[in-house]
């Protein structure tokens, strides 16, 4: 898996200029954000020098670079909108969207997988079910299993154009308090993949936010907000979820 998503980088730099220090830059943004996390795995801050250093597991992937398998538990529970009247629920958040794809088949398919059809199909979907655009979303929390995996999903949600990945994280667009916070939970690199439970451990992070209950890693102002999540070459699962109240 990490020389799938080295390859998937590699090819970035190459079409668009992206740089080692700019896919670095975004553990060192992950990390930072697991330090507001009591959740999360690592929680300490990463300097660019210690992420850049690290022992090479797959070019431009260190291991500083990569998620750390971890055990973890999450669960969400589902009503309808009645049933949360109902129960005079106060803290519900609503389901905006629900959409699943899956990779379309490409030659490439006998050498490499493609690693960003199914994002790219999977949240079309999303936002015309959910009636908005990339522009309307707060806050997203998406599969970061490799820092490279990040910068491409960042255009794969259509958070940028193509191309403008780098510039994101160069600008801090991405970081808490920036334009489109992502992966503030510290994401798969910092806060841990804890694999079957990662997707709804996504959607517990954005509720969390939609709620108000994020302590000191709260994106002010929240009211809509997205979680992705892959199984390279069989789906990708995207939510966009919106405060009530």
């Amino acid at each position: 898996m990490p020389c799938v998503f080295a390859e998937a980088g590699m090819e970035h730099s190459k079409d668009y200029g992206t740089t080692f220090e700019q896919f670095a830059k975004i553990s060192v943004k992950n990390h930072h954000h697991s330090t507001m996390n009591p959740k999360a795995m690592y929680q300490i801050e990463t300097p660019l020098d210690d992420v850049m250093n690290a022992e090479m597991i797959s070019y431009p992937n260190t291991k500083l670079m990569c998620s750390v398998n971890v055990d973890g538990s999450a669960a969400a529970v589902l009503v309808s909108e009645k049933k949360a009247r109902e129960l005079g629920i106060a803290r519900a958040v609503k389901v905006r969207a629900s959409a699943m794809a899956s990779d379309p088949y490409t030659d490439r398919d006998l050498v490499m997988p493609d690693v960003n059809a199914c994002t790219r199909l999977a949240a079309k979907d999303a936002y015309e079910q959910a009636g908005i655009g990339p522009e309307d979303v707060n806050l997203v929390e998406l599969h970061d299993c490799f820092a490279t995996a990040e910068m491409l999903h960042y255009e794969n949600l259509g958070l940028c154009k193509d191309g403008e990945a780098g510039r994101m994280i160069d600008e801090g667009h991405v970081e808490l308090g920036g334009k489109v916070p992502v992966n503030v939970s510290g994401g798969l690199l910092s806060k841990g993949h804890p694999l079957g439970a990662t997707g709804i451990a996504n959607i517990y992070e954005i509720c969390t936010h939609l709620r108000g209950e994020a302590g000191k890693r709260q994106v002010e102002g929240a009211k809509i907000g997205m979680t992705h999540v892959i199984g390279l070459g069989t789906a990708c699962g995207i939510h966009i979820l919106e405060k009530t109240s």
